[in-house]
């Protein structure tokens, strides 16, 4: 019996390919070996409903769990591959949820890369810059902070050990906020480049 991971790389790598009749024979043998797995619910249900079959994916998708992670994950893993496809995905993931700003720069991102420059500079002014720099970077960089502070008190305590394991820690709260301030950094330029057209 092939594994659930297995099974289902198959049918992303023929979804991604659009070999829609290689995808759906792959995603129905996952689930019938795995018919409470929800991603092979939920990838039946987006073949299914890019095939023309919207009704029949309906079912599929009512037993596949949040499609709000499940597009969003879906539209992200689409980007370089098939931009209309991921357009299509994040257009619907922003309808749930408007205020997701990182969805947002996702999208203005695609429309940009389309050409689509009015529909670029609308998503981008959605993005909410302020709750972007609280959630990744005052926060994470407090965190480190508190961190820092407390391993140093563990060393002057003579707590080696214990402080090694929390300034260890301290040091991916580095590269966590390396990697989320940039990605802050390029949603502030981009929104405010927004307002000046």
């Amino acid at each position: 019996m092939e594994s659930i991971g297995k099974l289902l790389n198959q049918v992303i790598e023929h979804y991604e390919k659009k070999e829609y009749g290689a995808a759906e024979k792959a995603v129905d043998l996952l689930l019938a070996l795995h018919p409470d797995f929800h991603r092979g619910q939920f990838m039946k249900a987006v073949i299914l409903e890019e095939t023309g079959s919207a009704d029949e994916s309906e079912r599929h998708y009512g037993k596949a769990g949040n499609r709000y992670t499940l597009w969003s994950r879906l539209a992200m893993q689409l980007q370089e591959i098939d931009p209309d496809r991921a357009i299509t995905y994040y257009e619907r993931v922003v309808r749930m949820d408007p205020q997701n700003s990182m969805l947002w720069f996702n999208l203005g991102n695609l429309y940009e890369k389309k050409g689509r420059m009015s529909e670029a500079r609308d998503c981008y002014r959605n993005m909410s810059p302020v709750t972007e720099v609280l959630s990744k970077i005052v926060i994470p960089l407090g965190f480190m902070i508190l961190l820092i502070s407390g391993g140093v008190m563990m060393i002057q305590r003579g707590e080696k050990g214990l402080a090694a394991v929390v300034v260890a820690s301290a040091f991916f709260c580095a590269f966590w906020l390396k990697r989320d301030a940039g990605k802050t950094l390029q949603i502030i330029m981009k929104k405010s480049k927004s307002k000046k057209v």
